[in-house]
């Protein structure tokens, strides 16, 4: 799709035909998306490692945090390549003049249509978003063999990412509630009875939710992925600063108890398999950025480079999770072993006034990262909304007409419900580590794992579906006329039989992985959600005073 003499363009689309891009301020860069992607990874997932490594030891805690590194990154690189495969070339052509049958061939649009080159690297459609992805990738791959499944398998992936998403968001609430309730404590522990620091002291951390919803709403109500750019950038660097001094305290710090015994330390090595799905789901919420992936290439200024040539932004900012997941996981299980907590900030010592501050600090990163998150569930329910309402006007830009007007104050008010309903899951839930643990488990494990794996098995069903193999096929003939062996008809022919042996025997290995994905992903799904709903409803200690 990309072109070494000619740089790509991307023309954006209304719901039928081609138009000039004229939303390019709200565009962000190769370097903001980079920021989005990482922020939108590390999170309370991140801060959960030492835990996830608690859940199989370092050996198979690094190995597999390695391994889902990279089926991630390979799962997410595929979802954006085949995106933008829809949205140009034959792909495009076949969508739009779907489109076009539909709206009864409105007129002058097959003028505008037919000036269009298809053959061209051009993105031609409007940006898609996850669910219209997958249903676009059913309804036309392998020749629309699986086109019955298009509308069952977008509904399922809307539904997805709407609970998990919005269970980030209940984390990122648990965690704020959790770490502001430590600090309360300790500057309240001293206070004289009758006094409003007597009455805080040892309040239950289920009326945090309540008190820190005051912060978490101004930054749910922000709605422009450009706006929350500064908010990204001050998070990064926030958690930058507070990922540094967790590690001093990881290497530093034994939090007042004897360090861990020979015994202890052996065991830390390899747990047993029953726990490894508890670390397959905290490690997918540490890493997983599906949700956010088709929002970030939607706003950048160059889409192509996020999975391409030159910036391979997607690629980059996996290196960098997976290299922060790994070593806090490594080196804070090291530190506590048996003695860590659904977040590791909870393990810092409470009387020491720099491990105050990186709790101060970690918060504040992972609520400027609130916004960005509920971008995904709130666009999703909207967009539901309007379908059951049959509202056409959109919420971002355009005239100031009443309609729009009104469609705006909707848009707010569910965003407004939305950040309630995280703030009273948290209340009623507030254990942030079987929180996290289940999210990954049965969200990340879904989006991550088995739709994308099912997507490039769709994709790829039937051997003409290769597109990129057969290309290679007809440039064949092309490759001998520039040597001077075209008119070797034997040599051609046992040519076309080598490519096609390579393409059969690429097909067998990309179907093999993805079986080995989609059991990795069941065996997060369900070992994960019984362990984690089994932990979430037995009552444990307080850990956050």
């Amino acid at each position: 799709m990309c072109n070494t003499n000619n740089k790509p363009e991307v023309i954006t689309m209304d719901n039928t035909v081609a138009e000039k891009e004229d939303g390019a301020k709200d565009k962000i860069s190769n370097s903001s998306a980079l920021m989005h992607m990482i922020k939108s990874t590390i999170g309370g997932g991140f801060l959960a490692m030492p835990e996830a490594f608690h859940n199989a030891g370092l050996l198979v805690g690094t190995v597999g945090t390695m391994i889902l590194g990279v089926a991630v990154l390979n799962m997410m690189s595929f979802i954006v390549r085949i995106s933008q495969k829809l949205r140009s070339g034959k792909y495009a052509a076949a969508i739009l003049a779907e489109k076009n049958k539909n709206d009864g061939g409105i007129e002058g649009k097959n003028d505008v249509v037919e000036q269009i080159d298809f053959n061209s690297n051009k993105l031609i459609l409007k940006p898609m978003d996850y669910p219209d992805t997958v249903e676009a990738v059913f309804k036309y791959g392998s020749g629309g063999h699986f086109a019955s499944w298009a509308q069952r398998a977008k509904k399922l992936t809307t539904v997805t990412l709407i609970v998990t998403y919005y269970g980030v968001n209940i984390i990122y609430v648990c965690i704020v509630a959790s770490t502001t309730k430590q600090i309360v404590d300790v500057h309240t522990k001293d206070s004289e009875v009758g006094t409003l620091g007597y009455a805080l002291h040892g309040l239950s951390v289920r009326y945090y939710p309540l008190c820190v919803a005051i912060l978490i709403i101004p930054m749910g109500m922000i709605q422009l992925i450009k706006y929350l750019v500064p908010f990204s950038v001050v998070a990064n660097a926030l958690m930058s600063v507070g990922t540094l001094v967790l590690f001093y305290f990881v290497f530093t710090d034994d939090n007042g108890r004897n360090p861990l015994n020979p015994e202890e330390m052996a065991k830390m090595v390899v747990w047993p398999i029953a726990r490894w799905t508890l670390f397959a789901g905290s490690a997918l919420c540490s890493m997983e950025g599906v949700g956010m992936l088709m929002h970030i290439e939607n706003s950048m200024k160059k889409p192509l480079e996020l999975a391409g040539p030159p910036g391979y932004t997607l690629h980059w900012s996996m290196l960098i999770i997976v290299l922060l997941n790994g070593a806090l996981g490594f080196f804070g299980y090291i530190r506590y072993g048996e003695r860590c907590l659904g977040s590791v900030p909870l393990n810092l010592p409470s009387d020491n006034s720099l491990s105050e501050c990186v709790k101060i600090v970690v918060t504040l990163g992972i609520l400027m990262t609130y916004g960005l998150q509920l971008t995904v569930t709130a666009d999703l329910v909207w967009q539901w909304l309007l379908r059951r309402s049959d509202a056409n006007v959109s919420t971002k830009g355009g005239s100031d007409t009443a309609q729009e007007v009104n469609n705006k104050n909707k848009y707010n008010i569910m965003r407004f419900s939305l950040i309630i309903g995280t703030v009273i899951v948290a209340t009623v839930v507030p254990d942030v580590g079987p929180m996290i643990s289940l999210v990954g488990s049965v969200g990340f494990s879904v989006l991550g794992l088995l739709i994308p794996a099912a997507l490039e098995t769709v994709w790829y069903w039937d051997l003409q579906s290769e597109d990129d193999s057969f290309e290679e096929l007809a440039d064949a003939d092309v490759e001998l006329n520039q040597i001077g062996l075209a008119s070797s008809t034997a040599l051609t022919s046992r040519v076309d039989n080598w490519k096609e042996r390579k393409i059969a025997v690429k097909r067998k290995l990309r179907h093999i992985k993805n079986v080995i994905y989609v059991i990795l992903g069941l065996s997060a799904l369900g070992g994960g959600a019984f362990y984690n709903l089994k932990e979430m409803f037995t009552p444990a200690p307080d850990h956050t005073s």
